[in-house]
């Protein structure tokens, strides 16, 4: 018998929520804008307002669609529901995010044939999700023909972003078209459209494409939105500042039959996703959208001490935010340490300086470490290993993104579908089969001769009839468990005896990742029962970079940028280089209006709000003088950002003039754009030390201190000897070397 739910009644909306989180919780209908700010409960509020819907209102909890950032977010979701409701069974089907949702879409309406002959589509439900990978090597497969070796990997990076571009903002090959005036516009938009008819004779489509196509189907085929738009009561969205253009169309798509029960979650001033799309005016703009719109403010932080917050605030109240999104997020916590500024010399002693203060207070996994790029990374994580300070770096290869485990991902991704060129192309000689670059050749020319895919013009290629038979056995028996499919391509493939061949040193390693993924598929069939090879598939692809932070964090520092820091909590945070030039950074000095300028500096500010209000207890900020930034040595301000810090909640460290560096010269900085009153020194650092240097001393990280006896060039070319303390004289172009003189 199954258990009784509990009652989530106002009563214990009451008893469990604090007045405003109680007011957004119990308002059942009509639309719902949360302004939430960081650290403010958000998710609890959320949470308490479905378990009221289910437990109270007898909405079916199929019937509530609910959009997280990521699909980690949403599995903590159901959990908590679950857990408030005190009952396991609970369906939450419809919550995920968008991509996923927009999946679970597209498979219901493409199993219907009547649908797929409305859109005049080739896809089937079985269709493939390709990964940047795929998409880069289909993208070259088009351009490289015409343009030969111009199509190197900027250009094609180039493509793939405008792509990217036109697909967030909801824009089809068509409109893509339409708006292109000048020659090379056109031509990236009939790029954009044979990739889109290449997609579709492959059954595949990119990450981007699961919106596109989800709202191409509910714009085409009104009756299929009607149906959707009716299914669901009820439509949460969290994270609502980070919607893009075409996210927000499949949104008013599933709202098309008149229902006006949403409720959007989100902080406009943790909106730091522009670059990829995310449109800030849509959270700004969803009162007048949605008019009457209830709006409620989460103002109290549980997160942080109240100098954290104090601080994070002074700084973004420095941005201009329209009346309706204004908050005074404040913190009933203890008043907590001062933050910690310190100015060091270089980027070495930045590195130093917070290795050593995380060696002083522990609490590894508890303590993250920001920078605004991941090249920052570098002499930070030298600093902790030699230490013996545990670290991990979030934002670099993934699991499942491993060749090996890829390669036996594309042999799963052909068996549920054949049509699927880009992992033909990647297994065809994987393990090698003898096959030459010739016999691949011809497979292509004739699959495009007879307009067919790769896998239906193997038969024309005799060489490729070995593998065309391989594929064709490996078939999932009755009752059959995904994990043994998968044991029977590894097995009949004889990958792990390739491996072995092709690096024997990395050959363990490798095999090691193999039996992990046997691991996980089993994890995954062990949490979904029911668990089909299309089902794993769709579950690793639509993992993203956000779903992997802190997957191995257990007892590990955590070493990040600031875009991945977003939805995290550590007690120690220590930001990495908060110098003017670098956070701001100066990617947006090129040519912008200056309204332009103004909202990318705004939003560089709410990066720096986002990485300060990550910390619970302790939050050091590090600046330096002289660093190596783009290939040479230049010197920094500390960034204006601090200088917008509320003074009673920091303590600045600042380099005695002993400690400074003949290259951190004082002068006048002209004005920047809007607030910032500063920007990086802009002068010849190598003018200021032409003379004079012979008979000095010189401090090198790596050799320690010496004399300089020679010294010749001028500018950017002076070049120095300096005779070091184990007798050897060494030559350093002054540009690139870290040197300190005395």
């Amino acid at each position: 018998m199954l258990p009784k739910m509990r009652l989530i009644t106002p009563d214990i909306l009451q008893q469990d929520l604090n007045p405003t989180q109680y007011e957004a919780a119990i308002a059942v209908d009509g639309p719902m804008l949360i302004l939430a700010g960081a650290g403010s409960g958000k998710t609890r509020t959320i949470a308490y307002k479905i378990a009221h819907l289910i437990s109270c209102h007898n909405v079916e909890a199929r019937r509530i669609a609910a959009v997280t950032f990521t699909n980690k977010a949403a599995k903590e979701m159901k959990e908590r529901i679950a857990k408030i409701l005190e009952y396991p069974q609970i369906r939450l089907d419809w919550m995920g995010t968008f991509h996923s949702l927009s999946v679970k879409i597209l498979r219901i309406c493409l199993a219907n044939p009547a649908v797929i002959d409305a859109l005049r589509w080739k896809y089937t439900k079985n269709f493939s999700i390709y990964d940047d990978d795929d998409q880069k090597k289909l993208l070259k497969l088009i351009v490289v023909p015409i343009e030969g070796d111009m199509a190197n990997a900027a250009r094609i990076k180039k493509i793939t972003n405008t792509i990217s571009s036109w697909k967030n903002r909801g824009i089809s090959p068509e409109g893509a078209l339409a708006q292109s005036f000048f020659a090379d516009q056109k031509e990236l938009a009939n790029y954009y459209e044979e990739y889109q008819e290449r997609l579709m004779d492959a059954n595949a489509m990119d990450f981007d494409d699961l919106l596109l196509r989800a709202a191409e189907v509910l714009e085409k085929v009104p009756e299929i939105a009607a149906q959707f738009s009716e299914h669901f009561r009820y439509i949460f969205v969290d994270e609502y500042q980070d919607t893009n253009d075409a996210q927000y169309i499949l949104l008013k798509l599933l709202l098309s039959n008149g229902n006006r029960n949403i409720t959007v979650v989100g902080d406009d001033d943790q909106s730091i996703y522009g670059w990829r799309g995310a449109n800030l005016n849509i959270i700004r703009s969803f009162h007048r959208d949605f008019a009457p719109v209830q709006i409620v403010k989460l103002e109290e932080n549980y997160r942080s001490t109240a100098n954290i917050v104090k601080a994070a605030g002074s700084v973004i109240a420095n941005n201009k935010r329209p009346k309706e999104m204004e908050k005074q997020v404040f913190s009933n916590q203890e008043k907590g340490s001062l933050i910690h500024v310190k100015q060091v010399i270089d980027d070495y002693s930045e590195a130093n300086a917070l290795a050593n203060k995380i060696l002083l207070q522990g609490n590894y996994s508890q303590t993250a470490v920001f920078y605004r790029i991941n090249a920052q990374s570098r002499l930070i994580e030298a600093a902790l290993n030699k230490l013996r300070i545990p670290n991990v770096i979030i934002g670099g290869t993934r699991f499942w993104d491993r060749m090996e485990v890829k390669d036996i991902l594309a042999y799963m991704r052909l068996l549920v579908n054949k049509q699927d060129n880009a992992a033909l192309l990647r297994v065809v000689n994987v393990p090698p089969r003898g096959l030459g670059k010739k016999t691949i050749e011809t497979l292509q020319q004739n699959a495009e001769y007879n307009g067919t895919s790769l896998w239906d013009a193997l038969p024309t290629v005799p060489k490729l009839e070995p593998f065309a038979k391989l594929m064709n056995g490996f078939v999932q028996e009755p009752g059959e468990s995904i994990v043994f499919l998968t044991k029977k391509i590894i097995e009949n493939t004889k990958y792990g005896e390739y491996l072995e061949k092709d690096d024997p040193e990395k050959a363990s390693e490798r095999k090691a990742n193999i039996d992990e993924m046997l691991r996980g598929v089993e994890d995954f069939c062990e949490d979904n029962p029911d668990a089909t090879l299309e089902s794993f598939l769709q579950d690793i692809a639509l993992l993203t970079s956000a779903d992997r932070k802190n997957e191995n964090s257990v007892n590990f520092v955590t070493l990040m940028t600031l875009h991945s820091a977003k939805g995290l909590e550590f007690d120690s945070v220590h930001i990495a280089g908060c110098d003017e030039g670098i956070l701001p950074s100066r990617a947006f000095e090129g040519d912008y209006t200056a309204e332009e300028k103004r909202e990318k500096l705004e939003e560089e500010r709410r990066l720096f709000y986002v990485g300060l209000t990550r910390a619970k207890k302790n939050l050091f900020l590090y600046t330096c003088k002289n660093r190596f930034w783009h290939g040479e040595q230049k010197g920094f301000a500390p960034t204006s950002f601090i200088e917008e810090m509320d003074t009673s909640t920091i303590y600045f460290e600042r380099l005695s003039n002993a400690q400074s560096s003949p290259f951190s010269i004082s002068i006048n900085r002209p004005p920047m754009y809007g607030r910032c009153p500063q920007r990086p020194y802009e002068y010849d650092e190598y003018s200021q030390v032409e003379l004079g240097l012979v008979g000095k001393f010189a401090q090198h990280n790596k050799y320690g201190k010496g004399k300089v006896v020679g010294q010749n060039g001028s500018g950017e070319n002076t070049q120095v000897e300096i005779l070091f303390a184990d007798g050897v004289k060494r030559k350093f172009v002054l540009k690139f070397a870290n040197l300190r003189f005395s």
